[in-house]
Parts: C-alpha cells; sequence; structure tokens
C-alpha cells in the first residue's frame, strides 16, 4: 500500500482500559491507560464501500492506517489524541509486502467514552 508520508496527521495511544478507585460513591471508574503513541492517517472508503457495510457489524467503523507494527493486536484499545472515546480494535489488515514502508490497516469501532461508569 502507498501511502504519501504527510497523511499520518493524526495521532492515536494505544492501551489498555483499567478500573481505579474514585471518591464517588461508586468506589471504581474506568481509565484509559495508554502505553504507546502512533502517527496514523484516516483511511477512506468509497461510497460503494459505505453501502456495502450497512446493515453489518462494520457500518459505524473507522480504518486508521498506521506503519507496520507487530506488536499491535486486537488486546488493545485506540483512543485519538485529545479525545475521551475509546475504540476496540475490530481487525487488523497487515501488510505482507516486502517493501520498507509498509501500513497496517486497523479497523476501529468507538466503545465509550474514557472515565465513563458501568451501569
Amino acid at each position: 500500500m502507498k501511502l504519501p508520508i504527510s497523511r499520518l496527521n493524526h495521532i492515536i495511544e494505544l492501551g489498555t482500559v483499567s478500573t481505579v478507585p474514585s471518591r464517588t460513591l461508586g468506589g471504581s471508574r474506568q481509565k484509559f491507560v495508554p502505553t504507546q503513541t502512533l502517527h496514523c492517517a484516516i483511511y477512506q472508503r468509497s461510497q460503494s464501500q459505505q453501502y456495502a457495510l450497512v446493515g453489518t457489524a462494520l457500518a459505524d467503523t473507522t480504518v486508521v492506517a498506521v506503519r507496520s507494527q507487530y506488536h499491535v493486536d486486537k488486546q488493545l484499545k485506540v483512543r485519538f489524541k485529545d479525545d475521551s472515546t475509546i475504540y476496540d480494535i475490530l481487525a487488523i489488515s497487515r501488510d505482507e509486502s516486502h517493501t520498507t514502508a509498509r501500513y497496517d490497516l486497523l479497523t476501529l469501532k468507538a466503545t465509550k467514552k474514557a472515565g465513563a461508569t458501568n451501569g
């Protein structure tokens, strides 16, 4: 996949969500804990691809392109820099070409806002 380096103009944080104590009656809350930061590009789908996804589990997803990272897996959560929405990684499309500049496509689905309580 060819991608100009100038398109990598967004920053995402990869990490986990952990339960931390709080001062509220609930006693704890969920907090995003970043472990890695990557530059990414928003991958635009064509109009026909958008229509094909209507009514499927991938209908409200976002696809981002990142430099190939073999330690990125589906257990990690994603958050865009300066945004509180946490995303699950639904799919990772790895670039299997043997070029020096390889890009993986991550399919993301929003789960919840960081700091939101369960229930």
